[in-house]
């Protein structure tokens, strides 16, 4: 079994959804529901057409959400379980895995930490199974896998950011309670094996030390490359086209649009600050031959039509038989 799921898809900063927005989601919800009844009662001849059928074909952006939190991705590769990134989405993946922990007596997990920038760090201490005591006979084990050239080192950041007072729970008492706990130091070009899990390291174009990941298991690749700027939107980095080649799930940065990254819309540029747009995702896609391209790392800024529409754009830039679709909270794909 290999499967992805989402639990936090936003960059930068968690971005719920306020209560205005809400309003405004249902308001609309029903306007369009009271047109679709007086159209069904005028050709149909059905006064009462159902809600619920009504609502599930209408567009992802009006009935639902993205979602608020920041990046984090379960990834489950047989027996392995890997968490690309530790945002805020971290909390709701650690809420749903207290089940399997009790069963298991324990969990085994590979944190994959693309780097320390706090959207993708900050969920950790909100992570409920961390805070289960090995006494109770639960063996959690935890695996920490983070760069080495940042000004700090990932471990010296995960535990800096648990320091009092700005937490009431040291990361000592954490090590204390906890059956074991590993840090694992990466670098560029990196190849290693989690049991029958392949993986493949290399640094992306962001501001400080970023790493992007290529994980390969029984014939399917999964690729992760969040906060990654293009050099070129027509020339793709090699870095970024050796880890993206052939996959079946490209997971991507795509936070900005073009006339936002050039400054045309909102005033501000945004070069140097390590995000992608849809013109540049979309070409590396073709000269890799991504089969589905997930766009992740939503801009705090992004309202879900406008996510809808970055989607829709990089979907009409790819090739017909390559799928692009934007990450939400609690997407799964199922790669086998």
């Amino acid at each position: 079994m290999t499967r992805v799921k989402f639990w936090g898809v936003r960059g930068s900063i968690p971005a719920p959804l306020t209560g205005r927005a809400v309003e405004d989601k249902i308001r609309d919800a029903l306007a369009s529901y009271e047109m679709h009844c007086i159209y069904e009662a005028r050709n149909h001849h059905n006064p009462h057409p159902g809600a619920k059928e009504f609502l599930k074909n209408m567009p992802f952006s009006e009935r639902a959400t993205y979602g608020g939190n920041t990046s984090c991705v379960e990834v489950l590769c047989g027996e392995e379980q890997i968490v690309l990134d530790m945002g805020t989405g971290l909390r709701l993946l650690g809420n749903n895995l207290f089940g399997k922990m009790k069963q298991k007596k324990g969990l085994k997990i590979h944190f994959f930490i693309s780097h320390v920038h706090w959207d993708h760090i900050q969920g950790l201490p909100f992570f409920g199974p961390l805070y289960v005591n090995k006494e109770d006979g639960i063996k959690n084990w935890w695996n920490f896998y983070g760069g080495t050239s940042w000004m700090a080192t990932a471990e010296t950041c995960l535990k800096g950011q648990m320091d009092q007072p700005v937490f009431p729970v040291s990361f000592k008492e954490i090590e204390a309670m906890t059956y074991r706990i590993d840090t694992n130091s990466l670098y560029d070009k990196m190849n290693f094996s989690i049991g029958s899990v392949q993986v493949k390291t290399r640094k992306l174009n962001h501001p400080q030390e970023t790493f992007g990941w290529r994980i390969e298991h029984n014939g399917k690749i999964i690729v992760y490359t969040t906060d990654n700027e293009p050099y070129d939107p027509n020339y793709p980095d090699p870095r970024l086209l050796e880890l993206a080649d052939g996959a079946d799930v490209w997971i991507t940065d795509c936070q900005y649009t073009k006339a936002v990254y050039e400054g045309e819309v909102g005033g501000v540029h945004r070069h140097g600050w390590g995000h992608s747009y849809p013109e540049a995702v979309a070409r590396t896609a073709v000269l890799a031959g991504v089969k589905k391209t997930v766009l992740f790392h939503h801009d705090p800024s992004s309202t879900d039509k406008q996510i809808d529409d970055i989607a829709a754009h990089c979907k009409s830039l790819v090739e017909k038989d390559q799928d692009v679709v934007a990450a939400y909270e609690e997407l799964e794909i199922a790669l086998d």
